[in-house]
């Protein structure tokens, strides 16, 4: 594999180049929508999964965003010589996909830790994970947004004693933050927020020390962080330099995981083989590794990767220059 020592950059706002920002009248209606529809699946998750069509055919038809970044992102996964049919497609079943998972986080959150496990039909790649454990420095796992990852950690539980799962709070969907919190709240996992700044990573490091298990996304440079431009497929995508940083500090072993939703709505559980992070070439090994496993996944499930917003530096903007926040609340699957 050849190693990548590329310069880290900050992602700024990632919208594609040949459309104006999005307008406060789209951003307000994307935002009632999504927390209408986390609303309805508080009280009647059975009318979330009638009305599907209705939600799918509007925020198609009407969202430029959506539309525009899984047709680009659709030509990158499948290559020059795909068909705009073939890539259309592949954009309308990523969206179909997306929102299944986000009515499987609802139906979810209504579930005891005992219920969600049952939703997990395999772990594939077991030995992997447990291969990575039993050297008794803690755990990274490093997922994407495929499938609903939380169900997946309820299977973790019967290995690890304690989860910590990374991430980063939605301001455009509160009732989104209320569900994921009830939900993760069940599984008796411990939530760090991205928001919470270096305290949040110091104690990351502490957890992995004491031989715990830390769970973050390995997919998505938010606004604001520092990220490494990596080959991926048919181009390249910024992937967040944390999970090797905290491999570096602690020691710990790097475990790709992907997460891969079943027509019933149960999930499969991928585990790799662990990454190390080697201090001689400053991770660089690492992050090319994690890249390989990510590009693999998307290879072989691309309708699967829940991304709503151009995911490739071809179709972005990417600067040195600290981002200001998200123009929009349309979730790349939910920000974890």
């Amino acid at each position: 594999m050849t190693q990548t020592s590329g310069k880290e950059v900050r992602q700024i706002n990632p919208t594609q180049l040949s459309r104006p920002a999005q307008s406060p009248i789209r951003r307000f209606a994307a935002s009632f929508w999504l927390n209408y529809m986390f609303y309805s699946l508080t009280y009647a998750p059975w009318w979330v999964r009638r009305t599907k069509f209705v939600y799918f055919w509007f925020a198609f038809r009407f969202s430029h965003q959506i539309r525009d970044s899984t047709l680009a992102n659709a030509a990158r996964i499948l290559g020059p010589d795909s068909t705009y049919k073939q890539r259309l497609d592949l954009g309308k079943r990523v969206f179909s996909n997306c929102y299944d998972v986000i009515y499987d986080v609802g139906v979810c959150a209504r579930l005891d830790a005992k219920q969600l496990r049952q939703r997990v039909d395999s772990i594939e790649g077991r030995q992997n994970y447990l291969d990575a454990r039993a050297a008794g420095k803690g755990a990274i796992v490093v997922s994407a947004h495929m499938g609903s990852f939380e169900t997946a950690v309820a299977a973790l539980m019967d290995i690890e004693k304690r989860i910590h799962i990374v991430f980063k709070r939605d301001p455009n969907s509160s009732q989104f933050e209320r569900v994921r919190a009830v939900m993760r709240q069940r599984l008796g996992v411990v939530e760090h927020a991205l928001d919470d700044g270096w305290n949040m990573w110091v104690e990351m490091r502490d957890a992995l020390m004491a031989d715990e298990c830390v769970v973050l996304q390995g997919d998505r440079v938010l606004p604001g962080q520092k990220g490494l431009k990596l080959p991926l497929l048919y181009g390249h995508t910024l992937l967040p330099t944390g999970a090797v940083k905290l491999a570096l500090a602690s020691g710990a072993p790097i475990v790709p995981a992907f997460c891969i939703r079943q027509p019933n709505g149960h999930v499969r559980l991928f585990t790799e083989p662990p990454i190390y992070a080697s201090e001689s070439d400053g991770g660089a090994a690492a992050m090319n590794a994690i890249a390989a496993a990510l590009a693999k996944f998307v290879k072989a499930y691309p309708d699967q990767w829940l991304v709503l917003r151009p995911a490739f530096c071809e179709d972005t903007k990417s600067d040195d220059e600290s981002a200001p926040p998200q123009s929009s609340p349309t979730p790349a699957g939910p920000a974890r």
